[in-house]
């Protein structure tokens, strides 16, 4: 009877255990709330988390997130989740700074584009490509995109930084001499041709001999001027009626007959012999 008596108690505290067990994995809570053990209990607000379990008697008992770390939604959580770092060598960089209520976001840096983005925020980035001498940048790169080169066509050169390929230079088109022709990488070189290095020379000697003409007319216009001026100033030509009504200065060639004898010249030194 002894043993009866104890096979019937143990069978009673293992019903009441498994109520117990199954009334707590049956509690249904609703969505502004949590479960704790065999309670619901009020969720923390955004930027808090649970410091203690509500009980019968008590509420939730909430606190807000440390620095470095943030609760983006109400929750039923102990621990607020650490803020996103954008890595430096993943080429990512903040667009959005951590805050209590909402984690980092990370965007490429200048030069490099996602590969991976998660919940709005790019976790990894890679560097753009660099287009190669002959090729040209077809489409260029964004945070979400990688560049696009192409190759130059013939007759075209780029040093892979141009958006399009610039066509040879036509040397022959520009009365030049072809030094070394273009290929994909580099321009065609020109140089003048020999006959075109004459035309400026004579040109200039041109120019020098009108220069000359002209200092040597304003060189025998004034000889005239001063010719006639001592004329007008010597004694046997003092008070003639030429020197007395024109100004030595303006005098016109027509008078030289009138005032010169006929074999002298136009010289001052003559004048003064």
């Amino acid at each position: 009877s002894v043993v009866l008596l104890l096979n019937v108690f143990l069978f009673l505290c293992f019903q009441l255990i498994m109520m117990k067990v199954f009334s707590v994995l049956t509690v249904s809570c609703p969505s502004t709330m949590y479960q704790a053990q065999d309670l619901c209990c009020p969720k923390c607000p955004a930027g808090n988390r649970v410091k203690t379990d509500c009980t019968k008697t008590a509420n939730t008992s909430c606190v807000a997130c440390e620095g470095g770390t943030h609760m983006d939604k109400p929750s039923g959580l102990k621990q607020c989740t650490h803020c996103t770092i954008c890595d430096l060598s993943f080429g990512l960089k903040e667009n959005r700074t951590c805050t209590s209520t909402l984690d980092t976001v990370c965007e490429p840096q200048d030069g490099f584009y996602c590969v991976d983005l998660a919940a709005g925020s790019c976790v990894a980035a890679h560097k753009h490509r660099q287009c190669q001498p002959g090729e040209y940048i077809k489409q260029t790169g964004t945070a979400f995109r990688d560049t696009e080169c192409s190759d130059c066509s013939n007759g075209t050169f780029s040093d892979g930084t141009l958006k399009f390929c610039r066509p040879h230079r036509p040397c022959e088109s520009l009365n030049l001499k072809l030094i070394r022709p273009g290929n994909a990488t580099t321009d065609a070189q020109c140089e003048e041709q020999d006959h075109n290095k004459v035309v400026p020379i004579i040109i200039g000697c041109l120019i020098l001999l009108l220069l000359l003409s002209a200092i040597l007319i304003a060189y025998k216009k004034k000889s005239k001027k001063v010719c006639l001026q001592t004329c007008c100033n010597s004694s046997w030509m003092m008070g003639h009626r030429v020197c007395s009504e024109q100004k030595t200065t303006n005098f016109p060639d027509s008078l030289l007959s009138e005032l010169l004898p006929g074999n002298w010249t136009l010289s001052e030194d003559k004048l003064l012999e």
